[in-house]
Parts: C-alpha cells; structure tokens; sequence
C-alpha cells in the first residue's frame, strides 16, 4: 500500500500539470514551451512524464532532451505499444501500478525533485525551479490500470493548466475538458491553445471565442503561436523527417513570446498568492471566527488552526507553517501541505471518502436539473426515490428515474415505517421526532384537543390554587443519561442537564433518564458494566449482542425488566409524572460519550416502555382523585404504537456505521420513529430523515384542519441535490454490504457471517468491525485504558483519569499531540497524522466505509505505540 498523497507544495518549487482536451492538442509542444520560457524566467525546469506509450525513440522526455535541453526530464512508466494506458500496459511485461501507486510514484518524483532544486539553490543565485507533469491522452483517459486519470490524479491536486483543442470541434471538447477537470476536483489556473495560421485555409477561430468566454467566467485563456518557415505565426509545424531546425524556430519565436511568458508570471503570482494566503489562513480565522464547542481562548496562535487546502478520500490536506521554509530553501525540504488523517470523519458524516466522484457528480446532476424546488403539495424523482428506499420499497424499472437504489431488506424503514418526513440536520429531525411522539401521546392519553372557550372555562381551575389543586403536567421525555440529541432547543431539553446546557439559560430539561449498563472490553475481557460498577463477563463480544438468546437465558433480563418497571412506577404513580415518547441513541450514546449501551438493556427498556400503558395512561386530577384513561387496545391496529412511541436517534448509528443497515437489526424490535443523518448523504451537503410509522402520521392526518397538519419545515425541505446524492450514497454503501473483500474479511475477523434474512428479523446479528479485534483485546490491556470497545467504524478508547474522566476531562490532550504530530506507524510504509476529536478522557477513530485496510492498520499502530500497547 503507498503512502496518502497529498497535494504537495513548497516555497522554492513551483508545480504545474498539463491535461489535455483531447489527445494530439499539442501537451507536449506547449510543455517545452513553458520549460524554455522558465529558462528565460530563471527558473530550473523539470519535467515528468508519469505514463508515456509509444516506442522509446519517439517518448516525450526525448522531446524536451532536444529543444529544452536545460529541462531534467523523466518518465515514470513506458510501454512500446502505441495506444491507451490501458491497453498498452496489457502487452508489456512491466508490472502494471495501481492508480494509488502511479500517484504514490509521482508524489515521491515531486518529493526527489524539490529536495535536488532545494539543495541547488542554497548553492546557487538560482532559487526558485518549476516542475511540469503531463498527463497523457485527454482529461479521462485511463490510467494503466483502468482508471480515470483526472480522478486517479485528484489527491495530488497541483496547479492544473488545461490545453484546449484547436482543430474542428475543440471548443466543445475545450469546455468539456474543463468542466471535468472542476468536477473532478482540479485547480484549473488557465487554459492555453494555438491560435489559427493566418494564412491557413479555413480558421475555426477556437482561441478568440474561448478567450471571450474566460473573461466572461474569470479563467486566464493564453492563444499561444509560434513561427512557421515562412515566419507566418501559428500552432507547430507538422511533423517531418529533418524538421528539427524548422521546430527549433518556431520554440524560439513561441518561449520568447508574450504569451507564453505570461502563462509563467500567472503561475508564479498564483503560487506565491497560494503561499501567503494558507500562512495567513490561520490568523484570519482567529480574528473572524466563530467555532462551534470550542473554547477560543484554547486557540493562541496560527499553528493551533488546522489548515484544510482540500481534502480527498479519509485525508485532510493540511498546511503545515513550519514546512514550508517562509520562502527559505533547505536541505530537505517538506513539503508545505501534509495528509492528515480526518479521524473523526468529520463529525461522524464521511463514509465513502472526501470529494467522492460518484456522490459529486450526483450533486452536479441534481444541480443542473433542479437547482431546488420547493417541497410542499409537491414531488420529483430523487426525493420520491430516496423515500421509497429508505422505507423499503422496490418500485421502477432499472435505468428510470425512481429505479430501486437499495434491496427492500436494507432500507432502514422496511417493514415499520410507511412516511419519511425531510429536515436539514440531524438536531432539526430529532426536533420533529419530539413533534411527532409527543402529539401522538397526547391524541391517545389525553384525547383530541377541546374548543378554545372549554379551554378558557377551565383554565382557572387548573391554575395553582384553584379548583383542580394545580397545574396541568407538562410532556416529557423518557431517556438515558449522556445521551445527546442536539443543540436546538427541544433536543436539548430532552437530554439531562450537562455540559451541552449548562450555560445554556433557556434549558429546562423535560424529561427523566436512566443510567445505562455499557459494554466494553476490559483486560481483554468483554464485560457487561453496571452503572454501580458491578460486572458481568461474557465469553465473547458477539455473546452480548446476541439479544434474543440472553432474553431467554440471561438473568439480567429479568433484572432490568423489573428495575425498569419500578423505576416507572416511581415516575408516573408517585411523582404523577406525564411522558410523551422514549427517545433512545442505540447502541452507542455518541456524544455523551461514546458509551457502547447494553443492547439487552435497551431491548428490555424498549419492551417495558411499551408493555406499560397502564403507568402512562394516568391523567391530571379533574378535582380531587387520581385517575386513568382505559387503554383502547379493542380499537387499535397491532401495529399500532404502544405505551409510548419510540424514537430511535440513528444520526450518528445509523445506516452501516456500526456495520449494519440498521441498528433496530441488532436489538431486534423496530421503533415507532427514527432519524437519519450524517452518514446519509456521504458527508456531502446537510440533510435528515424522520421516519414514522402508519399510527404516528394518522396523528396529523386526522382531519382537513390545517391546525392538525405537523407545522415544521424549512426552505430547502427534501432539496433535490441533497435527495440526489443520498440516493447515490446509499446505492454505493449497499454495493459494498454485498460485494466488497474488505466488509467480508472484517466480518471474518470477529467471526460474524452475513446474516440471513430470516436472521436478521429475529435479532440474530453478529456485531463486527472494520478494526481488528485482536487490536480491541491489545488496546484493553494496557496501563493506560480502563477499556476499549470497536463497532463498525468506530474504535473507541477509554483512558485513565484520575480526576474521574467525563466531558471537561484533560487526560487526551497529551495522546492527541502525539497522533497529530508525532507518532508513526514503525512497521508500516505508511507515513501520516492523525487528527482527532476527543470527548474528554475518551479517544475515538472512526474510519470511512471504504477506507483501505492498511490505512486501517497503520492507524492501529500507532494508537498502540502512543498508548504503550
């Protein structure tokens, strides 16, 4: 595996790359040009062919030896064979790179290069070089292992001059180029192309138009000419035996003119601008802005600002001050811009990768169709789409707008949920969530709401002091301690007093929630710990999520089951209480924490709660004794909602993050409500899900009141682009579930087989993760972790504090200056850092659904060396 590239930049080194808008547009001419121009600049001129195909006598880097022969040039891969990468690397006996390799091979050239020009420069009145890397073929032609190249090139991301076609039909093909190159995530600064031959037969006038249109749309267009023999000035001479006097002409009339001098003026500026403004970056951010859970005073200098130039697949690209030599050559120079691991996937939202191609072109797509149209009264393609997979709906043909994006089974909805209702994040679902349970609760307990003048009548009554004795109960919720909703208003208040609200005036905390047993691995044990620290230890992690056989045979059953009771019984008889919904994170509070809860116990909670009519039924006193709404079990669906609607909160576990679809699959019983976020639309643009079942939407479908409609929403409700690109993220993540090496040997490695469906519906889901367990069980035994625990993508490490750990806890500042800064993976090729958030003395990794083993493996190592596993 080859080390994360990243762009790479440096003070003394200028870089270019040259893509082309069709094969035969002239790279290579106009690449000589530009060494020959930076000869004239004073500049060093290297030049890097990565893939050449042809025979060797004829190779580009021979090109440059004869008329730039100032310019060091190189090849990286030749093949004899005239023809694309892909086919000629078929019939050479060169082993063929992957894309991954083929850049990890330019990235150590450009490295080579800038410490040869650095070391140069200290020694020379020379001091700035400039390196130019053609491409080969047009801006998509394939890599020689198949691949795009504008894609396969993404995460060096250098400075791109793209060179437009002259011939018939180059304007289009210009264009195209160019919107590819932005799609793919390229740095376009100019387009360069030959002018017409004045005295050619036919000019098709390619340059003039496309310079009008990048004045229009702010991109630098050079018309570039040259001599011919008759002094006429145009595109190069045909190619002939003995022309090399003719071409040596037309190069000197082409580097020594205006043009192609300004295509180095622009490319320098540009670079020295690019310079400047990533070391200023970091004080213009801590003059201007707001971070959110972040204490500013923490932030003293530029270097505490993680600097992000652009980010591709699990890593940042970020500026390091201290490399890039303030314009100073050295030795060994390093580059500027450094890979960075996103150890948090950027809050928990990536899971195919930064600037993923497939989710990308599905915003443009979206974009160009839609723009956004409003919602209400309202539908479209990929909001109807993304409906009907998410509740688990197989409608449409294959290759039509509503074709079927997931298998019915893996929708999150399947065989619960009939509506979907859209918001913009996940705090805003699980807002609409409250919305949604809490009506319902009072539909059913309370009846139907009465004329406005009763409601006056009695109002007095109910008032402190009055007749009725005293005031009518709020709604509250029913939770679990540390869990964490959000930060709008009524997510906050159905979570218990902390962190989050302390400061927080408005808060009021509506809601009673109970202390969780958690799971975790403990000296290479898996136990079961209670919130009285008593523990239980089972053989293996996968006994513990094994839900439906300890339902059966697991004394703690029958403990939780009866200690819940009592605890509502407290809630509702003694204190006279009134509840509206239990709101659970499952599987994992994240926020709090990133505490793995018992699945029993929330099993059981889940059970219990519903089991529980006769508590909730209890209503406010009419004047003196307390009493009770008879349940109307003999008017209501099975499939009603029972005791009280639950609300499943999977923005941060849902949809494969803990390896399943689901992780209703694992506890093994649905919810009335739950919300999808973050991981929804791969990391790209905002977007939330509610979904509900039949019972929770007849609630506001009762009557043609509009009064009685769920009154939520925003402007940008269900935004095609968002749809769009959920839709195609989904598509991709169910791809992987059934076809990807990588989920297959990570289920092997904890012994968890692809469930079955019959499987899955009883509750039968072997838990695994992408981290290996061996690494859980090493990571558990050192001195310094009380425990360690692994789910999907998520690896999570609890610390020793002495200080007793929790939110405002220290005990992680040390180990993430090391992953930031210092630690590397000793035993592995690969070189990176790792940027992490922590939540107090708990460290958390989390890696993309598709992030490559030995990425994976080097992360362990070096969470291993830093703690002293």
């Amino acid at each position: 595996m080859p080390p994360p590239a990243a762009p790479r930049l440096y003070a003394h080194l200028r870089l270019a790359q040259l893509f082309g808008a069709n094969t035969d547009v002239g790279k290579t001419v106009l690449a000589t040009a530009l060494c020959r121009a930076s000869v004239r600049a004073g500049e060093q001129p290297y030049y890097l062919k990565p893939v050449s195909t042809g025979p060797g006598a004829e190779a580009d880097e021979r090109h440059l030896a004869r008329y730039a022969p100032q310019t060091r040039a190189a090849t990286l891969h030749q093949w004899a064979l005239a023809a694309s990468p892909h086919l000629a690397a078929t019939q050479g006996s060169q082993a063929v790179p992957s894309d991954a390799e083929l850049v990890a091979q330019i990235a150590e050239h450009i490295g080579s290069v800038a410490s040869t020009s650095s070391a140069e420069a200290s020694s020379s009145a020379q001091q700035h070089s400039a390196l130019y890397v053609e491409t080969a073929g047009g801006v998509h032609s394939p890599t020689p292992a198949g691949g795009s190249t504008a894609h396969a090139l993404r995460p060096l991301r250098l400075p791109t001059l793209l060179i437009g076609d002259s011939n018939l039909g180059g304007i289009s093909t210009t264009l195209s180029a160019y919107d590819s190159l932005l799609l793919a995530g390229h740095d376009v600064r100019a387009i360069l192309l030959f002018a017409d031959r004045l005295n050619a037969p036919m000019r098709w006038g390619n340059a003039e138009y496309l310079k009008r249109w990048g004045e229009e749309h702010g991109v630098p267009v050079f018309s570039v000419a040259g001599p011919d023999a008759t002094g006429s000035l145009g595109p190069p001479p045909p190619k002939r035996e003995g022309d090399e006097q003719e071409m040596e002409a037309f190069y000197e009339g082409l580097a020594g003119g205006s043009e192609a001098g300004e295509v180095i003026k622009l490319l320098r500026r540009e670079h020295e601008q690019k310079m400047a403004e990533l070391a200023g970056m970091g004080q213009r951010t801590l003059d201007h802005c707001w971070w959110p859970f972040t204490q500013h005073t923490l932030a003293k200098t530029p270097q505490d600002v993680n600097v992000i130039d652009s980010a591709s697949g699990d890593f940042f690209s970020v500026f390091t001050a201290a490399s890039s030599s303030q314009g100073q050559a050295t030795p060994t120079p390093a580059s500027a811009l450094q890979p960075v691991l996103d150890g948090s996937a950027s809050w928990w939202t990536q899971c195919l990768g930064h600037s993923d191609p497939g989710v990308t072109r599905a915003a443009a797509r979206a974009a160009a169709r839609y723009g956004h149209v409003l919602f209400p009264m309202s539908t479209n393609a990929p909001v109807l789409r993304l409906t009907e997979a998410v509740l688990g709906i197989s409608r449409g043909e294959k290759g039509s707008d509503l074709a079927p994006i997931l298998p019915a089974s893996h929708g999150p909805g399947h065989g619960w949920a009939s509506r979907v209702f859209f918001s913009d994040d996940g705090s805003t679902g699980m807002e609409v969530a409250l919305k949604m349970a809490i009506a319902s609760a009072a539909l059913h307990y309370a009846g139907p709401r009465a004329p406005s003048a009763v409601q006056q009548r009695i109002a007095r009554g109910k008032e402190a002091g009055g007749a009725g004795g005293r005031a009518e109960r709020t709604w509250e919720v029913i939770g679990l301690k540390g869990s964490y909703h959000g930060d709008t208003i009524g997510t906050m208040d159905a979570c218990e007093p902390s962190t989050y609200s302390a400061a927080v005036h408005w808060y009021q905390g509506r809601g009673a929630w109970l202390d969780p047993p958690s799971v975790g691995v403990h000296d290479g044990r898996a136990l079961v710990t209670q919130p009285d620290g008593e523990t239980r230890q089972y053989a293996s992690i996968a006994d513990i999520y094994d839900v439906e056989t300890r339902l059966a045979s697991d004394p703690l059953a029958e403990s939780y089951a009866a200690q819940i009771r009592l605890w509502l019984e407290h809630l509702t008889v003694t204190q006279g209480r009134r509840f509206g919904a239990l709101v659970i994170e499952p599987l994992i509070l994240g926020a709090g924490g990133m505490v793995f809860v018992d699945p029993l116990f929330q099993r059981v909670l889940v059970d219990t709660v519903r089991e529980s009519e006769d508590l909730f039924s209890l209503v406010d006193p009419p004047l003196r004794d307390q009493r009770r709404v008879q349940p109307r079990t003999g008017t209501r669906d099975p499939s009603d909602w029972r005791g009280l609607p639950v609300i499943y909160d999977e923005v941060f576990t849902g949809l494969w993050r803990l390896g399943q679809s689901a992780p209703a699959r694992v506890i093994g019983t649905t919810p009335d409500i739950s919300v999808l976020a973050k991981i929804l639309t791969g990391g790209l643009v905002p977007m939330a899900l509610t979904l509900a079942s039949r019972s929770i939407f007849d609630t506001f479908a009762r009557s043609e009141q509009k009064v009685d409609a769920l009154l939520h929403g925003h402007s940008y409700t269900a935004h095609p682009v968002g749809c769009e690109v959920a839709a195609e993220a989904l598509r991709r993540i169910s791809r992987l579930d059934k076809t990807d090496e990588t989920w297959s040997a990570a289920r092997q490695d904890w012994n968890a087989p692809q469930a079955a469906a019959g499987e899955e519906a009883k509750g039968k889901i072997a838990p695994w993760s992408f981290w290996q367990q061996s690494v859980v069980e090493r990571l558990s035994r050192s001195d310094a972790i009380a425990s360690a625990m692994a789910m999907g993508t998520v690896l999570v490490v609890n610390l020793r504090d002495s200080n007793g750990g929790g939110y405002t806890s220290t005990a992680s500042v040390e180990l993430l200056q090391q992953l930031r800064h210092a630690v590397h993976a000793e035993s592995s090729e690969l070189r990176f850092n790792i940027h992490a958030r922590p939540l107090g003395n708990v460290v958390y990794v989390m890696s993309s659904l598709n992030t490559p083993p030995a990425v994976r493996r080097a992360t362990e190592e070096m969470l291993c060396a830093a703690l002293g596993a």
